[in-house]
């Protein structure tokens, strides 16, 4: 794509030729009758003079069109009523006589001539000039008046490329800021010496530059927290692994290798959590769609039945028939997953966990509650952070399970909030859907 300053230079100096041809153009064809006109009436001022001389002498007409500066290329013919020519003052000169008074335009062997013929009593006077000499002089006025445009033309131009490259020089001290920038610069770019031209993209430009920053930022945290993380299980898989080998019977070795098997089951349920939180970062892009979450609430359900039935939990579920809202639907799964996940896991043997769904005034409300132990005040804002786990809770987990419902439901524009039951007993997560999103 051709170069803005290019585009504006051709632009520029296009219109300045045109508009330069263009005057050069109307400037000689104006001239041009200004000086038809100028000689037709010294033509005629000449015929006059003539017709009231009662002599003629050579040399009566060398000073006659000095006025044009020309070489005397005027003719000055007499004739009586006879058709006898009396007077000419260039007798090499042959010029037929005009058939009537006025102007009129004859030719002889010469060329043509512009004529004006008076009579004055018995004689005829006509005045005549060569159609050469009428064009030379246009001509030389012309280009004495069109000289101005030969040296404004170029100036013009000269000034037009000067003030585009001073307009632009500003894009181009951006382009060399960014330019010198390393990998890692995400510090706003400066807007407030720019034109306001470009000063919506510079904008535009800090912003991207804010999320990139952001981004990275959420990417160097993650990756801090997953390494700080993933040590302590894989320490602790090295450590089974060596309890194996040193075993000393069977018993002994069956019993590390349930503790081993047990170990690879956590860190597999923690870098399965790790990608999942990945997944869901709020720049990764996710497709949405309109689904029935009611309908995925009681897949979901179905899905955990088994593992409830473990540990002899009551796991009930009251969604509705259908509840249509727009969003992703394997994110969304993977918010009911974690929310029931987490209940049972918490829920002692014997429990029971209620999950309903239901339509109110602003949205769509999905609710999990459970009769486990509850979770302490001081902790509520605290369980929704990475890897955050409630001071001596035995129970095994990844501390991501909530920090990535919180993530899903701020992407779906939905809200989060926990409360405990009667005497602080059992924990009940509410999701709210917006009116707009559960459509």
């Amino acid at each position: 794509m051709m170069s803005i300053r290019k585009n504006l230079l051709i632009w520029l100096l296009t219109g300045l030729f045109v508009a330069g041809l263009g005057t050069g153009i109307a400037t000689y064809f104006k001239t041009q009758e200004e000086v038809d006109e100028m000689l037709d009436y010294e033509l005629r001022q000449i015929a006059y003079s003539m017709q009231h001389s009662t002599s003629f002498m050579p040399g009566q007409m060398d000073n006659i069109g000095d006025s044009t500066g020309d070489d005397n290329d005027f003719v000055v013919q007499v004739w009586n009523t006879n058709g006898e020519q009396l007077y000419s003052s260039q007798p090499s000169i042959k010029l037929p006589k005009a058939s009537a008074p006025g102007f009129s335009d004859i030719r002889n062997s010469d060329g043509g001539w512009r004529t004006f013929s008076v009579i004055s009593g018995d004689r005829f006077v006509q005045a005549a000039l060569p159609d050469d000499a009428r064009w030379e002089t246009a001509a030389s006025m012309a280009l004495r008046m069109l000289a101005p445009l030969a040296v404004l033309v170029p100036a013009l131009a000269l000034l037009a490329w000067i003030a585009v490259r001073r307009s632009l020089a500003p894009m181009a001290r951006v382009t060399a800021e960014v330019e010198r920038r390393d990998a890692f610069a995400m510090s706003p770019l400066e807007i407030h010496a720019v034109p306001e031209e470009i000063r919506p993209l510079l904008k535009a430009l800090n912003g991207l530059l804010h999320r990139l920053d952001g981004s990275m930022e959420t990417q160097r945290r993650f990756v801090a927290d997953a390494a700080h993380e993933l040590r302590t299980p894989l320490t602790a898989l090295s450590l089974q692994a060596q309890l194996v080998e040193q075993a000393q019977d069977s018993g002994e070795r069956n019993e590390a290798i349930k503790n081993l098997r047990q170990g690879i089951a956590r860190a597999s349920h923690l870098v399965s959590q790790l990608l999942t939180l990945a997944h869901q970062e709020p720049d990764a892009q996710r497709p949405s769609e309109q689904l029935d979450l009611a309908a995925l609430v009681r897949q979901v359900i179905g899905e955990f039945a088994p593992l409830a039935d473990l540990k002899k939990i009551d796991l009930g579920v009251d969604a509705g028939q259908s509840e249509f809202m727009n969003g992703d639907k394997e994110s969304l799964r993977t918010l009911v997953g974690n929310l029931v996940d987490n209940a049972i896991r918490y829920t002692p043997q014997g429990g029971k966990i209620d999950v309903t769904l239901d339509n109110g005034s602003s949205g769509l409300v999905l609710r999990v509650k459970d009769s486990g132990p509850g979770i302490p005040f001081e902790d509520r804002e605290r369980i929704f952070e990475r890897f955050f786990r409630v001071a001596g809770n035995e129970v095994q987990g990844s501390g991501l399970g909530l920090a990535i419902v919180k993530q899903i439901a701020e992407r779906h524009g939905a809200t989060v909030e926990v409360c405990n039951g009667a005497n602080d007993a059992g924990a009940t997560f509410s999701v709210k859907f917006q009116l707009s999103v559960a459509d």
